[in-house]
């Protein structure tokens, strides 16, 4: 139901993954193809399969990951639905950067990530795939493509997958079971789309998350990335099922009605030691490190109808949207904890887990945590004029969330405002300007790692604006973008309030503030080799904290430089060789 444009002429910064370059890709999930992409940071627990996403240097949590344009796949502690989509049944993949996050009904701050599902091609496809990775794992993949119909009107394309084995880290593995089937219809006046699955992913050890709890400015060395931290019970599972449905109906050749529904469901639970181990100066694992057990559930459901056309207004030509859209989530949860003291040792020679580490805390059914209601009204138009073109986009949000723990309420009502405007001297170079805003509410407080004194708290809404100017040169079939981005978001925080009993509270203290310069290539370098990559500056700092404690230190886990360079090169249709390097 979006206005569609060319990436030209869009007032941010866009990344797309192509068919083309998702299937010469090696990558066997979507985190491992999201990597390819500059200013997205691609982090993991070693498990290959639950990640964690970065844009710009910001952690997303929330409905970061569209899948066809819809909000059914809520970023929560595990996976997501979206996240677990196997690669081959993906059409393609819009990293938008910049201010647009609002305009697809989504609450992301650094942009979001609509992943485009693959439908059926006029030539019949049947293809059986196997791979192998890491030190034992083997996969299978099935993908078959049929269309039928007067005309080839209809479309049905089913992919299904099933891994498994172990994983590059000694004692990690993995078992995945996936099938998906993508049903479409094109008639003269009409195009609708049905994609649904079922996902399953069970990863054994792989625990590789750390936090450092010493006093020093510096980290101790790094050890051994061999090494495994895990007790043999720790393992991760989630499953469930999603479904979106998207139609629009041609009225005549200016104007069109469409309508977007979907729903997922996912469920699963855990063993592992906490989130992260902590450790001191010297590497050794604290007394505060304990078994974990948690088990959670997420349900999404959307639904969107809309309006969009063209006309013109004198010498300007317009391009407009109406959507209304509703979005519900629900979240159950429960985290049991075992006791402190029986997880020693340090990160060089291994962990030491005490014979009072068992029996592991009991995993409990997951209860209730919260549910939310959103509803919007969102109105755009693109409105072109000369060598410049104006976006102007605001959203009327009415959000109703009810955290379930402890009864209490939240309404919010916001006008939020995006504009854009782009400017082409030339039909190769185009300058641009962007503005956006979002707003949120607070999470809900819940005792997992630590004992949070609020446990069951919800923290207040918090707003956040993003802007960005940029130069975009198209060229050769290479299109290069260079921008610079100021965004701020709210700085979550734990504060000790008591040391002995190692209770804390979780707080809202002042902003991060995200400001960079990025630069992003991707294209045919020449006839059989292809490029994408790019750099950025990140200098990701605290502001306004209370009494001024922590300002002007920089933001956890963000690092200052980053830059990705992938190369292909195909010699013949039958070849490919492909390279990628990451750093931070």
């Amino acid at each position: 139901g979006r206005v569609e444009q060319q990436l030209l002429d869009i007032p941010m910064s866009v990344s797309v993954l192509t068919a083309e370059e998702i299937r010469d890709s090696s990558a066997r999930n979507i985190g491992e193809l999201l990597a390819d992409v500059p200013g997205v940071e691609v982090g993991g627990d070693g498990s290959q399969g639950l990640k964690r996403i970065k844009i710009r240097g910001e952690n997303e949590y929330r409905s970061l990951i569209l899948i066809d344009g819809q909000k059914v796949s809520e970023h929560k502690s595990m996976s997501g639905p979206a996240l677990l989509i196997d690669p081959s049944s993906v059409e393609r993949i819009e990293v938008i950067k910049g201010p647009a996050s609002v305009l697809y009904g989504s609450d992301a701050i650094g942009g979001v990530i609509n992943i485009i599902t693959k439908k059926a091609l006029d030539t019949p496809i049947t293809r059986y795939t196997q791979t192998f990775s890491g030190r034992s794992n083997l996969g299978e993949y099935i993908d078959i493509g049929r269309r039928f119909g007067k005309n080839n009107e209809w479309g049905l394309r089913v992919n299904a997958e099933y891994m498994d084995g172990g994983l590059s880290l000694p004692g990690a593995e993995k078992n995945e079971k996936n099938i998906f089937f993508n049903l479409d219809h094109k008639g003269e006046k009409s195009t609708t789309n049905l994609f649904a699955g079922h996902f399953d992913l069970r990863v054994n050890g792989g625990q590789r998350w750390f936090t450092f709890g010493g006093s020093s400015s510096s980290l101790p060395g790094a050890p051994n990335s061999k090494m495994n931290y895990d007790f043999p019970e720790t393992t991760k599972w989630v499953h469930g099922y999603l479904m979106t449905l998207n139609h629009e109906q041609k009225m005549d050749d200016d104007w069109s009605w469409f309508a977007n529904f979907g729903q997922s469901r996912r469920s699963g639970n855990k063993y592992n030691s906490n989130a992260s181990l902590k450790f001191d100066d010297a590497g050794n694992f604290v007394n505060t490190n304990r078994a974990n057990a948690q088990n959670e559930a997420g349900r999404n459901v959307y639904a969107q109808l809309g309006l969009k056309g063209k006309f013109s207004t004198g010498t300007v030509k317009h391009n407009v949207s109406l959507a209304f859209d509703r979005s519900y989530a629900k979240y159950w949860n429960d985290s049991n904890n075992g006791g402190n003291n029986f997880i020693g040792g340090n990160i060089y020679d291994g962990v030491i887990h005490q014979p009072g580490l068992y029996p592991l805390p009991e995993m409990r059914y997951a209860k209730p945590s919260w549910e939310e209601t959103n509803v919007g009204i969102t109105i755009a138009d693109s409105l072109e004029f000369g060598k410049a073109q104006l976006f102007l986009a605001a959203s009327r949000k009415h959000e109703n969330f009810v955290n379930l723990i402890n009864g209490q309420k939240i309404v919010n009502n916001n006008i939020l405002p995006t504009y854009g405007l782009t400017y082409k001297p030339t039909e190769q170079l185009a300058i641009y300007a962007g503005h956006t805003e979002s707003f949120s509410r607070g999470s809900v407080v819940t005792n997992g790692t630590k004992d949070y004194v609020n446990d069951g708290e919800t923290l207040d809404p918090v707003k956040s604006k993003q802007n960005e100017i940029g130069v975009k040169y198209q060229n050769a079939g290479i299109l290069t973008t260079f921008s610079y981005f100021d965004i701020d978001q709210a700085n979550m925080i734990d504060v000790e309030v008591d040391t002995g009993k190692n209770l804390y509270r979780r707080a809202a203290d002042g902003k991060n503030r995200y400001k960079g310069l990025e630069l992003t290539v991707n294209g045919k370098l020449a006839e059989k080799w292809t490029i994408t990559g790019g750099l950025m500056y990140l200098d990701a700092e605290r502001e306004k904290t209370q009494n001024g404690d922590y300002v002007e230190l920089f933001v956890n886990g963000v690092a200052k430089w980053s830059s990705v360079i992938g190369l292909e090169y195909t010699p013949d249709k039958d070849w490919g060789i492909v390279g990628r390097a990451v750093w931070n």
